[in-house]
């Protein structure tokens, strides 16, 4: 992905890494994360302040505006993560580890029977 600008804009409260993804300055949260949280849940840049007291107020617009500035492709970070997610899911349960697999399955119906 490509982020050029004739007039290069500084994100204050922003850092931008190697791999051109953007989080907040001094903080290990992405942008892609809020974003995700905002749709998720819904919440307004109050409630994400809320949820992560430590990020102040004005670092959550300006991911906000860098967001809204780079849609395209912060949304294509998000899906290329999500993706990620998926395949790293699969290889676990493949191997049996996790949630989905039958054994952790198998395991949380006899604990329920022992408890009944």
């Amino acid at each position: 992905m490509t982020f050029t600008t004739e007039n290069p804009v500084t994100w204050q409260y922003l850092e931008i890494d190697s791999s051109r993804r953007a989080k907040i300055a001094n903080s290990r949260i992405f942008v892609s994360q809020l974003i995700q949280e905002k749709h998720a849940h819904g919440w307004s840049p109050e409630e994400l302040h809320f949820q992560h007291p430590e990020i102040s107020l004005a670092a959550i617009y300006s991911a906000l505006s860098y967001y809204y500035t780079y849609q395209t492709e912060v949304d294509a970070q998000i899906e290329q993560e999500q993706q990620m997610i998926k395949t790293l899911q699969a290889e676990l349960t493949e191997i049996g580890v996790g949630h989905q697999t039958s054994n952790f399955k198998q395991r949380v119906r006899q604990k329920r029977e022992e408890k009944s």
